[in-house]
């Protein structure tokens, strides 16, 4: 049981499963790893797709770890594997049996951060309460904080935070969900800032008239999409990146 109280590592009757695990730094290794148990309130998740991340690379090569222990120190690789991944997109194999609003074969996307309406806490934190459970007290990740992610072939998740794909959107998009919600954050953290600029300001004065965007990675070519198409940013926009080889 994890410090969250949850079984998804113990082991079925119907074995494992395979795992891409982080070993050590730069050792990643594929094994046998027991396949998900699914609580009552829980969903099991057949991966289709999972994104790599700066995050997954900066936590392969050694340079960080958010998997710590009680005193806020990191636990080594070789001391507590993790299996990462955290843009994920999949099919449900199995829901647990109080899961009403999800069957097997819907195509979802996975919600990988942990808070208090994931684990159905009787009282939310402040954050919780007041919207921001993405700063959850008890916050803990899927593939960054030790949890299991998604470069296995299956992985469990609470039900909620499985949200169903409706429209035709195919996995490998659907994985990108993720860091475009990162993007629609930031965005609307900007235009609600009090500042006497808008990205959208009704007349000229008060309008945003640049914006830098440093890094052109995924996130920092999704977030210049979703300026000028969404929400219609018409002025000076340049993306900054310092990597030679992706600016090729």
């Amino acid at each position: 049981m994890d410090t969250w109280g949850r079984t998804s590592a113990t082991t079925r009757p119907d074995g494992t499963m395979r795992a891409g695990v982080l070993c050590g730094v730069r050792r990643m290794e594929v094994r046998d790893v027991p396949r998900p148990y699914v609580s009552p309130y829980e969903v099991l998740v057949r991966v289709s797709t999972v994104g790599l991340c700066g995050t997954d690379a900066h936590i392969f090569a050694g340079d960080a770890n958010y998997h710590t222990d009680k005193f806020g120190q990191p636990i080594p690789f070789d001391v507590q594997p993790q299996v990462l991944g955290h843009e994920i997109s999949g099919s449900v194999e199995e829901v647990g049996e109080e899961v009403r609003d999800l069957q097997a074969g819907d195509p979802v996307v996975i919600d990988q951060g942990l808070n208090c309406m994931s684990l159905r806490r009787p009282t939310l934190c402040d954050y919780c309460r007041t919207g921001d459970s993405h700063q959850c007290e008890f916050y803990a990740e899927h593939g960054i904080t030790g949890l299991p992610g998604g470069l296995a072939e299956y992985i469990s998740v609470p039900a909620v935070n499985a949200i169903p794909i409706r429209g035709e959107l195919d996995m490998t998009q659907a994985a990108l969900v993720e860091p475009l919600g990162c993007v629609i954050h930031a965005a609307d953290a900007v235009d609600h800032a009090n500042s006497r600029y808008r990205l959208n300001g009704a007349s000229a004065n008060p309008r945003v008239r640049s914006v830098l965007v440093c890094g052109a990675g995924p996130a920092g070519l999704m977030f210049v999409q979703y300026l000028r198409r969404v929400l219609g940013y018409d002025g000076l926009l340049l993306a900054s990146e310092p990597d030679e080889d992706k600016r090729k």
